[in-house]
């Protein structure tokens, strides 16, 4: 099925979505040698710029440095912001991302790139994005180019192998429940050539009628992995699922969302970091979650707390966090907030840290995590949320910049604060 847009009134609707753009190796997995990498190298913040929310305080702002910007692909075209929908008469909002954060080719944006072939995938509400009406309804389109980005095809509805576009996705029914890619993690190539794309579910409630929501604490999330394999002429993709990962609401009130996930060692072997919650009950630890799968993302382990690869507790809130693999030596980072008392909700989302993972010890190695950024005393109130990042890789050096628009009761700043960081 294809998704057509209304050129009626295109210009008014349309918006630049960022590049969205993962560097090669951070499409495909980088099975490495242990004993190759030293992790004597202390990681290093070596440049950032700040953008507070009040605005009078941004003169002489300077922009994420070129160097990771559009460093390996091009821009993707355009794509409206509002767009019909061949299942109904009305039209449905595409989510665009933040308006200053697009446009830095950051490889957790929703598009997978080989060589010259290109899938970006996208996602529509015929709600209000992130809201509780309008994300129990995401749906997601994908849409390929095969000369590098140059041209494109039509948007095309996810539908597994075997399904409908009325049941797209397991558990899933156009009108009633949806899913989405987060947006937050990469999509990551699999060592047997498979495209694994990380998602979250708004589960149904078949005994209610409802979206499921067990302990009434705004939205709950199921987490899974969305697995495609181009067809031979490259020219579509066949996408397959394997099972929904749900923890028990007594142990995260809003259930699992943002999954980001990574290939160990064997092949096949992959962790699952999820976003988890005590909204509702603040006597609950606020965790991330880990999961393990042994069958390339089709079934997973009970969820458990993820933690130091000394196996101490680490607290974090109700919020996003990534697994990054360096392109250039294979190590592998966790980037999220991690606090040192607990959280309730949401809050704090500061400070923001990087910190390598131990891949044996599965966990954050507590030695080595470095602070981001956090809250600047003078500017800030407690509340102030470093979330909802961008991440960019070096072409050829082992650096990234992390990038983030502050936010304070709803109120985003106008620019993008960044920080350049060492490795290694």
């Amino acid at each position: 099925m294809s998704l057509s847009f209304d050129s009626k009134n295109r210009r008014s609707f349309l918006r630049k979505l960022p590049v969205i753009l993962s560097l090669p190796m951070v499409g495909c997995q980088f099975m490495k040698d242990k004993n190759l990498v030293s992790h004597n190298n202390p990681i290093t913040v070596l440049d950032k710029e700040v953008a507070f929310v009040n605005a009078s305080t941004n003169a002489g702002y300077r922009p994420v440095p070129s160097e990771f910007v559009f460093t390996q692909y091009p821009r993707t075209p355009e794509i409206p912001e509002m767009m019909k929908v061949f299942y109904s008469d009305q039209e449905e909002r595409c989510t665009v991302g933040i308006e200053h954060l697009n446009g830095l080719g950051a490889v957790n944006e929703g598009v997978y790139r080989e060589g010259k072939n290109i899938i970006q995938i996208i996602a529509s509400t015929p709600g209000t994005p992130d809201t509780g009406s309008g994300s129990p309804q995401y749906k997601n389109w994908y849409r390929i180019s095969n000369d590098g980005g140059k041209t494109y095809s039509e948007f095309r509805l996810i539908i597994l192998e075997g399904h409908t576009w009325e049941e797209p996705m397991k558990a899933v029914k156009i009108g009633r429940n949806g899913y989405t890619m987060p947006f937050t993690c990469p999509i990551v190539k699999a060592s047997n050539g498979e495209i694994l794309v990380p998602i979250n579910l708004h589960p149904w409630d078949e005994v209610n009628q409802k979206i499921y929501n067990p302990a009434d604490a705004f939205l709950f999330g199921d987490s899974g992995v969305l697995v495609g394999k181009w067809t031979k002429d490259n020219k579509d993709i066949i996408w397959n699922f394997g099972d929904w990962l749900r923890i028990d609401h007594h142990l995260s009130t809003r259930g699992l969302f943002e999954p980001s996930i990574t290939e160990l060692s064997p092949k096949g072997r992959f962790a699952m970091v999820l976003r988890g919650s005590n909204y509702k009950k603040p006597d609950l630890p606020g965790y991330t979650w880990l999961s393990f799968s042994d069958d390339y993302c089709r079934t997973w382990s009970t969820p458990k707390p993820f933690t130091f690869s000394n196996g101490e507790n680490f607290f974090t809130p109700a919020s996003c966090s990534t697994l990054l693999r360096s392109h250039k030596t294979g190590d592998l980072y966790w980037i999220g907030n991690l606090l040192e008392k607990n959280s309730y909700a949401n809050h704090p989302r500061n400070p923001l840290v990087i910190g390598r993972v131990d891949e044996e010890n599965f966990g954050v190695i507590k030695e080595s995590v470095v602070t981001i950024d956090s809250r600047h005393v003078d500017h800030e109130g407690e509340n102030v949320e470093l979330s909802n990042f961008k991440v960019m890789q070096h072409g050829h050096l082992d650096e990234i910049v992390v990038a983030l628009s502050r936010r304070i009761k709803g109120k985003w700043a106008d620019k993008a604060s960044w920080y350049r960081i060492k490795l290694s």
